[in-house]
């Protein structure tokens, strides 16, 4: 994939420096330096998810798909138009999500947070193309250490990012994100999730999840138990889990032929695939393989409303 040099920094040494003594975040952050770039080959949108299938016809159009999950993240943080609401994206990447909310609710503040410095420069200039850049502003940043105030956000999103905090139950992200948000506010999700902890993997299925997880810089798939009951524990009320996967599943059946096209594409340009490209193409070939194994893992949209602070 071409990219356009006026969206893309190129990796540098610094973007590594801040998180030297902070070996999984350091890999997330190579990862994304390296590979943020391959995304725009699968949305043209910059959306860096999977989508949700909402009318049959859609089957065929995958940037509908991701767009029609944005639209789905919005309707669950439960806000209204007319107010000017404030929302905080964790793990933003380029903004996707952030600029179908703000095109859809104008009244919108919001903040997304990414550690990737490349992607911070691109979703501003993404922003600024829509001239979106007055309604979200795109910050460096730890999303389990917020440089926000208590109780100051209406709501809160994290669309695949959840999984790159670290343990199963995701604690130190929802902790953060009960300190940010006010009473009675929404936290929304999005990712796949592992179910029945249980209920482990067979050794060839074991493999293919770990080959995934590492190749995307993944400590681990969040556990659905495990995730609900910190947000319980958090302060969090009218938990609600829902079971997208079926309705994920036809933009998980598209990435197979993504990547074909993708190094097609870079073979005839005669452009070489960077490591993190690789490793990023071999997960998403092992994705729609692992999301098969519907007994352990499946894709949810996980909604928690901030209730009084936990004592």
């Amino acid at each position: 994939m071409d990219t356009n040099p006026n969206i893309f920094t190129a990796h540098t040494e610094s973007a590594l420096a801040d998180a030297r003594s902070l070996p999984a975040i350091a890999r997330i952050i190579e990862f994304y330096e390296e590979a943020s770039a391959d995304y725009e080959h699968w949305s043209r949108g910059f959306n860096m998810h999977i989508g949700f299938l909402r009318r049959a016809a859609d089957v065929f159009d995958r940037e509908k798909m991701l767009e029609q999950l944005n639209f789905e993240v919005a309707a669950r943080l439960d806000i209204d138009s007319r107010d000017k609401p404030f929302l905080i994206d964790l793990g933003c990447g380029f903004g996707a999500v952030s600029r179908t909310i703000a095109k859809n609710y104008p009244n919108a503040r919001i903040k997304g947070v990414t550690l990737s410095h490349s992607q911070v420069e691109a979703a501003r200039k993404l922003n600024a193309r829509e001239n979106l850049e007055t309604q979200i502003e795109i910050l460096r940043g730890d999303f389990t250490d917020l440089a926000f105030e208590n109780a100051s956000a209406d709501g809160v999103f994290a669309v695949e990012s959840a999984c790159y905090a670290k343990g199963a139950g995701k604690e130190d992200l929802i902790r953060e994100v009960s300190r940010v948000l006010k009473p009675g506010a929404r936290f929304v999700v999005a990712d796949c999730f592992v179910k029945n902890p249980e209920k482990k993997f067979g050794p060839l299925m074991m493999k293919l999840y770990s080959e995934m997880c590492k190749n995307w810089a993944v400590p681990e798939m969040p556990t659905l138990e495990y995730f609900t009951a910190a947000l319980k524990k958090h302060g969090f009320r009218d938990i609600m889990i829902e079971d997208i996967s079926w309705r994920a599943a036809p933009s998980v059946a598209h990435a197979p032929f993504a990547v074909f096209s993708f190094i097609l594409k870079k073979f005839l340009a005669r452009k070489r695939l960077e490591r993190q490209s690789i490793n990023n193409l071999k997960a998403s070939l092992l994705a729609p393989i692992v999301s098969l194994n519907r007994s352990k893992l499946g894709y949810y949209l996980i909604i928690g409303r901030r209730g009084g602070f936990p004592q």
